[in-house]
């Protein structure tokens, strides 16, 4: 695992000295992100974070920050509340697996916590955007499959496969997040990589010209596609 990025803590400290200044009734202060038990940091480069978040039955998270703009992609639903910094708790939407937005962290700041109040273990990934990839055009048709979200930091792509089925992966860099389990090969023009990825599993690229995605298993693949602009 990478050290966090000086940048990524110089915002961190920026972050909690905003919250500090506002003061609260809450007992609780707000720790970074990386500090809630239950947020796995899986993955750290200079342009994303990847977070694994698992929340057993009846778990209450910890109040932590969110600074960066983040793609989050739903693995298994399970009934939360959502108590941001100095409200009361709140029921959230259910969710379904694969459901994926984006929230725009950077320009707003939330500190919050989350509380499974369901019967099973909601499971969420938590794609963090820090920086652009050289900020090359990226053409209309550059999507790996039904587009879910496409701003000027990321496009997020749906992508089902049968057996034996393919599609193209675009650059400049991207994560492709695993929604089910799946076996697939991703060849590109410097040879092929094969990917055995479990449910919330994770690959990075950082490839320019396109790459083609084969689901190479037995069963139909969910995956979803963050392309960083």
């Amino acid at each position: 695992m990478q050290k966090t990025h000086p940048m990524i803590r110089a915002a961190s400290l920026a972050t909690f000295a905003w919250f500090a200044s506002i003061g609260s009734t809450t007992a609780e202060e707000p720790v970074p992100i990386e500090e809630e038990p239950r947020h796995e940091l899986r993955f750290e480069n200079g342009h994303v974070r990847f977070f694994d978040v698992r929340l057993p039955p009846g778990y209450v998270s910890r109040m932590h920050v969110h600074h960066h703009d983040g793609v989050f992609v739903n693995i298994a639903p399970s009934e939360t509340e959502a108590q941001d910094w100095d409200k009361p708790a709140v029921q959230r939407p259910g969710r379904i697996p694969g459901e994926s937005y984006f929230i725009g962290y950077a320009a707003r700041p939330k500190a919050h916590r989350v509380s499974n109040v369901g019967n099973s273990v909601y499971h969420v990934t938590d794609t963090e955007i820090l920086r652009s990839c050289r900020g090359l055009p990226i053409p209309d048709g550059a999507a790996a499959g039904p587009v879910i979200v496409d701003n000027t930091r990321v496009r997020v792509t749906r992508i089902e496969l049968e057996p034996g089925a393919s599609t193209q992966l675009h650059g400049p860099c991207g994560m492709l997040v695993a929604v089910t389990p799946g076996l697939a090969r991703l060849a590109t023009p410097g040879g092929t990589q094969q990917l055995e990825l479990d449910a919330a599993g994770f690959a990075w690229r950082d490839h320019a010209a396109p790459m083609t995605l084969t689901n190479i298993g037995g069963a139909r693949v969910h995956f979803v596609d963050i392309l960083v602009k």
